[in-house]
Order: structure tokens, then sequence, then C-alpha cells
């Protein structure tokens, strides 16, 4: 598993070196607010937790479309279970202007660890969609927003715990700097 994660980080770094367009690779960290819609139980209160990763946005061409991968950390839950995620968000977004932009996207989560029963009743991969707001004050700094909502009941072993069925979702915010921005 850490060697796929490796080689992902390192493709990013390929990627962000080789092109030649006005691609940034950027890194962020925040805190996100999340908890699980049930359908079975009163829905559990939510947490609030860290997010941190680092992404890279290709531009396709001069109208402002652009792909972004990326590799993120999260910290999410509910009431006193958190889960720790390991994201692999791909985005297809549109920059509006020289400081806003859209995406939406989708999401692979890899469950990292968790607190209490967490661990065993959990599936250890979640899927989620994915819509973002960015913000650029200068060329170098990036403010955002994310909502994400899964996509798959994230409930193993409902016979362990009163919550049966259960899908995440998170808004998070981060402040991100622009490592490099490479011209034409």
């Amino acid at each position: 598993m850490n060697t796929w994660v490796y080689s992902v980080l390192f493709g990013l770094l390929v990627l962000s070196v080789s092109l030649k367009a006005q691609n940034r690779f950027s890194v962020h960290a925040g805190l996100n607010y999340s908890s699980v819609n049930s359908t079975n139980s009163i829905n559990p209160d939510g947490i609030l937790g860290f997010n941190g990763g680092v992404s890279y946005k290709h531009y396709l061409g001069d109208l402002g479309w652009a792909l972004k991968p990326g590799i993120a950390f999260s910290q999410e839950g509910y009431k006193n279970q958190r889960l720790d995620y390991l994201n692999f968000p791909l985005m297809a977004g549109f920059d509006f202007t020289n400081n806003f932009s859209f995406s939406v996207g989708v999401q692979y989560s890899l469950l990292m660890g968790g607190t209490n029963q967490a661990k065993e009743v959990i599936y250890h991969n979640n899927y989620a969609f994915l819509v973002t707001f960015e913000f650029f004050p200068t060329e170098r700094f990036v403010t955002g927003l994310r909502f994400s909502n899964g996509l798959k009941n994230i409930i193993e072993r409902p016979d362990l715990i009163v919550v049966q069925t259960a899908n995440t979702y998170s808004v998070q915010f981060y402040i991100g700097v622009n490592l490099f921005k490479a011209q034409n």
C-alpha cells in the first residue's frame, strides 16, 4: 500500500515539473467539520478535524479549464468516532477569473486509523463526490471551501454499533501556498 502512495506522489511531482503551462503545484492545510447521514438512527453529532495535502492543477489550454489530482489527509467522523483518511481526489474545474475557480470531482479514500470501534466497524475505503470553490487573493496563496458527500455506506459491521447505515459528509476550509506556477 505504501508503495502505491509514494508512486502517486512521485508521479505528481514529475508531472508538475515536466508540463509547460500555467500549472500549479500547491500545498494546503485547514479544518473540516464532518459527520454522517444515517437512515436508521438519529444522525450523530459531527466533529472538527484537520485536513492537509498537496495538489497539482493542470490547465487544459488557455480557456481556464483544468484537471486537479491530489493526495490529502483528513480527520473525519461523527460523535466520538474519529476516522483518519488518506484521500485521492480528482477534480475538473474552471477558473472564472484569475482569482476564483469552481471544481467538481470524485475522491477515493483509504481509512488509515480511527478511534474507539472505528477500525472494527468501518469499511477501509470510501468514495465521495466533491464540490470545491477556490479564491486566489494573490498569485502565491489560495483559500478553498470544499464540500464532500460520501457515495458509499461506510458501516461494515452493523451488528457491533447502533448506526446501521451511514454516508460521510464534510465541509472543509483550507489555506494553501502555490509552490510554483510554471509559465509558457
